[in-house]
């Protein structure tokens, strides 16, 4: 008996698995990195939203200069409207629950912790300031 084409199907059906095992597994691996990186994002943009907010209220700061032309207040918004926009707890669900085009969100995660980090640089240069002061 000829079982060419038996053997041929298998043949594909057992590369296809094969394929979609180690694809699968490295795409796991990527979105849980990714999404650990999306939760300290998150994270640090809370963190500084709420030390910004506790010295604004503390020190009644809302309209005073943080950098030139920007206000305390103002910066507190610009924080909030990006953490709302790219790093919300909804933006997270979705990002879980759906597959992912890692490089597309990759790229928008690495934005929002680039202006993390230089937030981070401005508070510490006010801390200074304020210290020296």
């Amino acid at each position: 008996m000829n079982y060419i084409p038996e053997i041929i199907i298998a043949a594909l059906l057992v590369t296809g698995i094969l394929i979609y095992y180690l694809n699968g597994h490295a795409y796991k691996k990527q979105k849980v990195r990714f999404l650990a990186k999306y939760r300290r994002a998150r994270i640090k943009s809370l963190h500084f939203q709420d030390a910004l907010s506790a010295y604004i209220l503390r020190n009644n700061a809302k309209n005073e200069v943080f950098v030139e032309g920007l206000t305390y207040g103002e910066f507190l918004k610009q924080l909030q409207k990006h953490h709302s926009l790219y790093l919300s707890e909804k933006r997270y669900k979705k990002l879980r629950r759906s597959p992912l085009i890692i490089g597309k969100d990759i790229k928008a995660i690495e934005k929002q912790e680039a202006r993390l980090s230089e937030t981070e640089k401005k508070i510490a240069t006010i801390k200074e300031q304020k210290s020296s002061a």
